[in-house]
């Protein structure tokens, strides 16, 4: 199958995005001062919230101006930036806060429940997922930690672009994204495995072989899960991107995800089993 120039156009700006961005995380993550990854973190995460917010309810400043704020307090104790105890105050605070804020301006009112669930969830979503990077960075190995779940996510969708580009036949959920396929979806999978793999004989030895395979399938799996999510918001509110900001990738939200999703994975896997 040839590529017509429109496709090898937007192949070229995704490449070189990824010449820009991938020079510069490696450094934070490794040679870089120690707060340079998580000011880093907390940089896409608020830009993230912004532009979900600004998809959500693009007319209601209040609760744009909440959800930024929001998003970054439930940021803080998940990220360890602040002690863990400080999590439940927060998710109240940030509860009641996100649906005080969709009332100040109900209007429209048909669609006033839908901005009061994201005035809500959206902080958690963005917030607790930019977090668990945050967190893994912080912990024994965390350049590796975190190394491995880009890995994951932009591996798998890289992964699944050229398989599904090749043999892809059979739509994988064509309801909320009509491109992807079956086939690059297994794409994706294995693409993860590889990468887990890669982490367990060369840069991440503390990572058992079986725990690896089992992790890799669950985080590239739940990576792609990440993507049709976003896919899901992007469609219910009639755009295509997120944003603008990435060339060839679209918006910040387009591009991370499937990293804050396969992030959690790893996070629930170091949190609850260690290092």
């Amino acid at each position: 199958m040839s590529e017509t120039p429109k496709v090898r156009s937007n192949l070229a700006m995704r490449l070189g995005t990824a010449a820009v961005w991938i020079p510069l995380l490696l450094y934070a993550l490794f040679a870089g001062p120690r707060w340079l990854f998580p000011a880093l973190t907390v940089l896409v995460c608020t830009l993230g919230a912004f532009e979900l917010f600004a998809m959500i309810a693009p007319t209601h400043l209040l609760l744009r101006t909440w959800g930024l704020i929001a998003t970054l307090l439930v940021f803080a104790p998940v990220s360890s930036v602040l002690n863990e105890s400080w999590l439940a105050p927060i998710v109240v605070i940030t509860t009641c806060g996100g649906l005080l804020s969709s009332l100040v301006q109900p209007t429209p009112i048909e669609s006033a429940g839908l901005r009061a669930g994201w005035a809500v969830a959206g902080p958690l979503y963005l917030g607790a997922l930019f977090g668990s990077i945050a967190y893994l960075f912080f912990q024994p190995y965390g350049g590796e930690w975190v190394l491995l779940v880009m890995i994951y996510a932009f591996g798998s969708d890289t992964g699944g672009y050229f398989a599904g580009r090749a043999f892809g036949r059979h739509k994988l959920y064509e309801a909320v994204s009509p491109k992807k396929t079956i086939e690059g979806s297994l794409g994706g999978l294995l693409a993860g495995l590889f990468g887990g793999l890669l982490a367990h004989f060369w840069f991440l030895p503390t990572l058992a072989l079986i725990p690896a395979i089992i992790l890799s399938l669950l985080a590239a799996a739940a990576g792609q899960a990440g993507d049709l999510c976003e896919s899901l918001i992007k469609r219910s509110v009639g755009v295509k991107d997120s944003g603008t900001l990435l060339p060839g990738h679209g918006g910040i939200l387009d591009r991370v995800d499937a990293l804050v999703f396969s992030s959690a994975v790893v996070f629930l896997y170091v949190r609850l089993w260690g290092t």
